[in-house]
């Protein structure tokens, strides 16, 4: 069954726009306590949109109404919220976010008591069981615990993991993206003594991936040369996602990252099963790479869910995506931009080089570029057009390339992806398709 409000990542869209509006998360409480009946205690976490702390009223009383105590945690990163939930006992997680989009919208994560998200299946059935004529207002019960529980617990376990980071020497530029890691984050790096300039560390409430974070690298790229730094991090507005950039400026993708960490992994006989998990939008050096290196690879669906799930039918402990999403399996199927941060400084002294130099060894990607397109009609109608199938069918028959033409999963838009060796035939491939599409969307 296909899914109505929730996407690839949770709910998401314009805040005080239907489904995020006020009364509707109080029906979506309510339809969570139906659905899942044993549920007595949450945790509830948020980014620095404006609109977080109204979200967060109406998610509080709406459980409140259904004799659930909710407990709040203020503004984390995502991950943070996910590691909470597992390791404080809690039935349910929300994280209240809509990571790297802009200020104007927001949404919720759901975590289970392991701290993983919750399946389709598990969100189909909160959805068939959310009724929107109910009420708009509750009770006025307040079962709020109030005691915006810190982050130490987090903090200890992760500096802990990466203690030896202390004397790395080399000089780190680090965007927070004006989001959730921007009181927490810089603290980590100072509790690890190491060498870092702090941006986009001063949320207003309306300046969450604005001109900064993993969506915005030319912004990393221009910090990073500023400061001479050897070594550039960016994390996206909940930072379940991160991207370095090099000391020449190079941006290092999520494909980078994970050839890198999966190299570092196998070269410790710690790759299970040899496999890693990435997704149809993979680069095709980075699949021809794995290859040559005789690593077993899986293209699962575009989404972090999609790899989780492969992840685990597969019994693989590492996966990921091109945007900065690295997936572990020791952490809770989560993705931590702040783990994996650590995780490439700890290999850069280990290796005792710069990320350009470790990165030089990886791959040459392939030239790619994705093209978001808004439509005037539904995005099935493109997707299931017998003329578009048809053309992507015969072009990948007669050239050495990759199409991916797909709905996205977080925002109402088609994306187009396609990938070949040359750049010009990339654009001349986009060229024609985008002409034909907007052809079809106009009749």
């Amino acid at each position: 069954m296909k899914k109505k409000y929730f996407g690839t990542d949770g709910i998401r869209g314009t805040f005080n726009e239907f489904p995020i509006t006020i009364p509707f998360f109080i029906s979506l409480t309510d339809s969570i306590k139906k659905t899942r009946k044993t549920i007595k205690k949450v945790i509830i976490g948020k980014d620095t949109r404006e609109s977080c702390s109204l979200i967060e009223e109406a998610i509080i009383q709406g459980f409140a109404d259904n004799d659930v105590i909710c407990e709040t945690c203020g503004v984390v990163s995502t991950p943070i919220l996910s590691f909470k939930t597992r390791s404080l006992d809690y039935d349910l997680g929300v994280m209240i976010s809509a990571s790297h989009n802009q200020f104007t919208d927001n949404g919720i994560k759901l975590f289970n008591k392991n701290g993983e998200k919750l399946s389709d299946d598990e969100e189909i059935a909160i959805e068939e069981n959310i009724d929107l004529s109910e009420k708009n207002k509750t009770n006025g019960r307040q079962l709020l615990k109030e005691i915006n529980l810190d982050c130490l617990d987090y903090e200890t376990w992760l500096i802990n993991r990466f203690v030896g980071l202390s004397n790395f020497n080399q000089s780190i530029v680090v965007d927070f993206a004006n989001g959730s890691l921007s009181y927490i984050g810089p603290r980590f790096f100072e509790k690890l003594n190491l060498d870092f300039k702090k941006y986009s560390f001063n949320p207003t409430g309306k300046n969450i991936n604005k001109n900064c974070g993993a969506m915005h690298p030319q912004f990393l790229t221009k910090k990073t040369h500023l400061n001479k730094a050897k070594l550039g991090i960016s994390f996206d507005g909940d930072a379940d996602r991160v991207i370095f950039c090099d000391e020449n400026g190079e941006i290092i993708d999520g494909d980078l990252i994970l050839a890198i960490l999966v190299m570092y992994l196998k070269k410790n006989d710690q790759l299970n099963n040899n496999m890693v998990v990435n997704t149809q939008m993979s680069n095709l050096g980075f699949r021809e790479f794995l290859n040559e290196k005789r690593v077993n690879f899986i293209l699962s669906q575009v989404g972090d869910r999609y790899v989780i799930e492969d992840m685990k039918k597969n019994n693989c402990v590492i996966g990921g995506e091109p945007s900065g999403h690295i997936i572990f399996s020791e952490n809770s199927y989560c993705g931590d931009g702040l783990y994996t941060a650590l995780l490439i400084i700890e290999i850069l002294k280990h290796e005792d080089c710069s990320l350009a130099e470790l990165s030089k060894k990886m791959f040459k990607k392939v030239p790619q570029k994705l093209v978001n397109l808004k439509l005037n009609n539904e995005p099935k109608l493109i997707l299931e057009n017998n003329e578009v199938n048809s053309y992507i069918k015969n072009t990948l028959n007669e050239n050495k390339c990759d199409i991916l033409l797909r709905k996205s999963g977080t925002e109402n838009l088609l994306r187009l992806m396609v990938q070949a060796n040359s750049s010009e035939l990339v654009d001349s491939l986009i060229e024609d398709l985008v002409s034909r599409i907007k052809e079809l969307d106009e009749t």
